[in-house]
């Protein structure tokens, strides 16, 4: 029997009637506090050999997260948070839908007094939406829900364009044969999230994730990449909430993807723009169009060509030219659409770029920047990290006002 009162209390909630407002305090208490992570996942394998016992049941799932921190993924995420729902008093029926492949996602749909609404915790999803076509505001971005043959197609309009932008939930009911057979599916050999170790929490405004050594938060305009040095283990438990030894026992079993060869973290912003990438790119491509992208930013002072790109000598505006001059080596990757600077002062150097995205028929203008060292204080100061993103956004706004 699942200890229901110690979950909410996990979950930092006490019982309430169940309606929407309730409904949305467990969503986002359970998108927060419960990780998808493949950890727990990847030890099931190798411990359970009956195929047919390997599914973390809610009553395996909440055991352990009440014990070690722990979650898991889709299938399993969709069933136990099923079962608190139904503990509470909710009638939600579970269903099916597709990311990458038909039938390789699951998620909610829970009766409320509007009606219908999607509660994807399989993805998860940064909002509970409308069972109808329409849009939603969320803190990640807005999401748009359409109509399609078989149920919902969702799509994010905004946030980082480098992630999934595109899910379908199926309107169906799904039998729980059909369900426990897709969810023993998901741990066929070589299934991704028995490959290696994946963490996530949403956390409102950003999410935080783990994948291939690199912690990486997202946020409605920005991404920021830290590498973690090895051994991981006790990094990852403060940021996820997993027990140190549950980490290590996966790593042990999967091998740790490293990206120890990856030394300096790095910080990217977004900005959507209606401009053809072609044009984006051409526009700062030259070096003329780079002068003009400095213009009010620094004066410059002298220019000369390098074998390959350019060489700038820059002062700030009206300056009388008695301080440290700037220097910044540009290159140009026409086929990549992408301009890269090493910009050099006080005998310091730093690596930043301007580079143009195409994802699903949208273009973004993006600019990354190499930040010095590894910067996990980043991954707790979002109010520094968010200053960072902000400097890197007005070049995105000045750029913008060239096209």
């Amino acid at each position: 029997m699942i200890p229901f009162d110690d979950v909410l209390e996990a979950l930092d909630l006490s019982r309430a009637e169940p309606g929407s407002g309730f409904l949305e305090a467990l969503f986002a208490r359970f998108n927060a506090k419960v990780p998808f992570e493949s950890a727990s996942k990847i030890l099931r394998n190798a411990q359970v050999p009956d195929p047919s016992a390997k599914p973390r049941t809610p009553e395996i799932f909440w055991e352990e997260h009440l014990a070690s921190g722990t979650g898991g993924t889709c299938f399993a995420r969709v069933a136990a948070f099923d079962a608190l729902l139904g503990s509470l008093g909710y009638r939600s029926r579970r269903v099916l839908g597709r990311v990458q492949r038909e039938e390789d996602h699951a998620a909610l749909i829970v009766e409320t007094a509007a009606g219908e609404s999607i509660v994807d915790v399989g993805f998860p999803l940064p909002a509970i939406l409308p069972a109808r076509p329409g849009r939603t505001e969320t803190a990640q971005g807005e999401l748009e829900v359409a109509a399609t043959a078989r149920g919902f197609r969702i799509a994010f309009l905004e946030g980082v364009p480098e992630t999934p932008r595109e899910i379908e939930v199926y309107a169906g009911n799904v039998l729980d044969e059909r369900f426990a057979s897709l969810w023993r599916e998901t741990f066929q050999p070589n299934s991704r999230f028995l490959r290696e170790v994946h963490l996530r929490r949403d956390l409102g405004n950003r999410v935080l994730s783990f994948a291939t050594g690199l912690v990486s938060v997202d946020d409605l305009h920005s991404r920021l990449s830290v590498p973690l040095a090895a051994p991981r283990e006790a990094a990852l438990s403060g940021l996820f909430g997993i027990d140190a030894a549950i980490l290590s026992r996966a790593f042990a079993e999967v091998g740790d993807a490293s990206g120890d060869a990856v030394e300096d973290a790095r910080l990217t912003a977004y900005l959507e723009t209606d401009s053809a990438p072609e044009q984006a790119f051409a526009a700062i491509a030259t070096q003329e169009g780079y002068r003009r992208l400095l213009e009010g930013v620094a004066d410059v002072a002298a220019g000369e060509e390098t074998p390959g790109g350019y060489r700038l000598s820059l002062s700030a505006p009206s300056s009388d030219g008695s301080g440290a001059a700037i220097e910044e080596d540009v290159s140009t990757d026409a086929p990549a659409r992408r301009v890269a600077i090493v910009r050099r002062h006080g005998g310091s150097e730093s690596a930043s770029s301007y580079r143009v995205l195409e994802r699903r028929e949208k273009t973004y203008l993006v600019r990354e920047a190499r930040l010095s060292g590894r910067r996990e204080d980043l991954l707790r100061n979002d109010s520094l990290r968010g200053r960072l993103a902000g400097t890197l956004a007005v070049d995105l706004l000045a750029w913008a006002r060239m096209l």
